[in-house]
């Protein structure tokens, strides 16, 4: 099974943010242990963005560090950028980060805000449900 960690989580965990920190930290743990880890190549820039101005750089660059040894890319190429303009999707990011996914066969999307995925071609659960499955 591969997930795909949505940018919400990668922030829960890299900056602790609560009261997600714990069920996103434990989701990705899980994620981990039962096949690939997927993070999609929009979100490093994203995720450099925010780390920069809490973490400063170098904390930036090792967290990403950290997430590019531990993960796989899912690329963002023209296509998955002319199915997320084409998509039903509400929210172009959102769109992106789905059909990322569905471009490197991801099982799941593993996010806070599962009701942006409602019409994404990969379904999307919370921490909390991710870690209730079996």
């Amino acid at each position: 099974m591969s997930v795909l960690i949505d940018t919400n989580i990668l922030l829960d965990v890299a900056l602790k943010r609560e009261p997600f920190y714990q069920a996103s930290a434990l989701a990705m743990a899980k994620a981990r242990s039962v096949g690939d880890t997927l993070l999609c190549a929009t979100s490093v820039t994203t995720l450099h963005y925010f780390l920069r101005q809490k973490q400063g750089e170098a904390g930036a660059r090792r967290f990403l560090d950290q997430c590019l040894n531990a993960m796989t890319v899912a690329r963002v190429e023209k296509a998955t950028l002319q199915a997320a303009s084409n998509s039903p999707m509400a929210d172009f990011e959102d769109g992106v980060i789905a059909h990322a996914a569905q471009a490197c066969a991801a099982s799941l999307i593993l996010t806070r805000n599962p009701k942006d995925f409602v019409k994404s071609p990969v379904p999307a659960v919370t921490p909390e449900a991710y870690l209730n499955q079996p």
